[in-house]
C-alpha cells in the first residue's frame, strides 16, 4: 500500500500505518514488537493527567517507553486543562516523546464519567481549551484523537473537526464510530472523507481496519493521510507488514512465527515487569514473570484465533504462571492442530 510520508510539526511518520492507544494492551512490550513489524508510530496506553499532577508512580508506569520507540506520542486524557497542560510539559521533558497526543474520544464508562474522553464532545468549548492549554505548554507538536461525535444529538464530526483545528493542534486521527456505540456497527469511513475535506491539518482514520484490504478500502473512500489499528493488531503485529507489502500473502505467519513471537511477547512483558518493580516503592504480589503471564492473558485468544479450539488454553490460563508452562500448552494445541491436518 502506498500511503506518503505524514507530516505535522517536527514529526515525520515515514509510513503513516500507526498502532492505536488501547489501555491494558500497548505498553512497550507490544509497541515494540508493532514497530518491528512495520508500524510507522505507536501510542502510549491512557495516561492520566491527573496522576501526573499528583506524582502517582502507576501513572508513570503506564507513560514509560522505551528509549529505541519512536516515533511515539504521549497520550494524555483529563478534563482540567491547567493539569493536561501540566502533563504535557511533563511528557516533553521526559525527552522520550515525538508528540504529545491529547484523548477526546474514549467512550469507556470510568473515563467518561470524569468528565474526560469522549465526554469532551458534549462540550467543544471545553474541549477547545484543553487543546489550547497542551498547546500553549509544550513546543512539540500536539495531536487529538477523537470520535465523529458522542450520539445522534451532539456535536457532529465537522463541528469537531474545526473545533481541533481552530484549537491549534497539529493532527487529529478519529475512529469512524460515535463514542456511544464503541466498537459496534459499520465504521463510516466516508464521514472521514468529509473531515478531510474540512480540514487542513493532516488527518488519520480509526475504525474497522483489521486487514490489509481494509486499509486499503479506508484511504480509498475517505482519503485519509494515515491509518490506524486498534483491536485488528492484537496478537497479530503482522498486519502492519501486510499492509505495508500488499495483503495478507504477503506476510501470512505460520505456526512457528506465531510461536515464535507469543514467546518473545511473554519475555518483552516479564523483562518491563522488571523494571517496574525495581522501580517501585510498594510490594508486589507477583514476581516479574507471574505478572507478565497474567497481562498475557488478554493477548493469547487474538495471537491463536483461527488455529484450534482455544477453550482447553484458556480455561487453563488462570494457573498458567510461568512461561514456560504457557508456552508447552500452546505447543501441546499447536501439535494437535498439525495432526488434525
Amino acid at each position: 500500500m502506498k500511503l506518503a510520508p505524514l507530516q505535522f510539526g517536527s514529526v515525520v511518520i515515514d509510513f503513516p500505518v500507526v498502532l492505536a492507544p488501547m489501555a491494558g494492551y500497548t505498553d512497550a512490550a507490544m509497541r515494540t514488537l508493532c514497530l518491528e513489524h512495520g508500524a510507522g508510530a505507536v501510542y502510549t496506553e491512557l495516561t492520566s493527567a491527573e496522576g501526573i499532577r499528583r506524582d502517582s508512580e502507576k501513572t508513570f508506569q503506564v507513560l514509560d517507553a522505551a528509549r529505541d520507540e519512536h516515533p511515539i506520542a504521549g497520550h494524555l486524557f483529563g478534563r482540567d486543562p491547567q493539569a493536561m497542560a501540566e502533563a504535557a510539559k511533563y511528557v516533553e521533558q521526559t525527552g522520550r516523546f515525538d508528540w504529545v497526543d491529547i484523548n477526546c474520544g474514549c467512550p469507556v464508562k470510568k473515563v467518561v464519567s470524569r468528565g474526560a474522553g469522549a465526554a469532551l464532545l458534549k462540550d467543544l468549548p471545553h474541549m477547545a481549551k484543553i487543546v489550547e492549554a497542551v498547546k500553549g505548554a509544550v513546543s512539540l507538536p500536539v495531536s487529538v484523537k477523537t470520535r465523529i461525535g458522542f450520539n445522534h444529538e451532539t456535536a457532529d464530526h465537522l463541528e469537531i473537526a474545526k473545533v481541533v483545528e481552530a484549537s491549534g493542534a497539529d493532527m487529529i486521527a478519529v475512529h469512524a464510530r460515535l463514542a456511544k456505540n464503541f466498537h459496534g456497527g459499520d465504521p463510516a469511513w466516508e464521514t472521514l472523507g468529509e473531515m478531510k475535506q474540512a480540514l487542513k491539518i493532516p488527518i488519520i482514520g480509526n475504525g474497522g481496519v483489521n486487514s490489509a484490504e481494509d486499509a486499503e478500502t479506508m484511504v480509498a473512500v475517505s482519503g485519509v493521510d494515515g491509518v490506524m489499528i486498534g483491536r485488528g493488531a492484537i496478537g497479530n503485529p503482522w498486519i502492519f507488514e501486510q499492509i505495508r507489502y500488499g495483503g495478507r500473502d504477503a506476510c501470512e505467519p505460520g505456526l512457528a512465527a506465531r510461536r515464535a513471537l507469543m514467546a518473545e511477547h511473554l519475555q518483552r512483558l516479564v523483562a518491563l515487569n522488571e523494571l517496574k518493580q525495581k522501580a517501585s516503592s510498594r510490594p508486589t504480589k507477583h514476581s516479574p514473570e507471574e505478572s507478565a503471564c497474567v497481562q498475557f492473558r488478554t493477548h493469547i485468544p487474538y495471537y491463536v484465533k483461527g488455529l484450534f479450539d482455544k477453550k482447553q488454553l484458556l480455561m487453563k490460563l488462570a494457573h498458567l504462571l510461568t512461561v514456560d508452562a504457557i508456552m508447552e500448552e500452546v505447543d501441546i494445541l499447536m501439535q494437535k492442530n498439525m495432526r488434525d491436518e
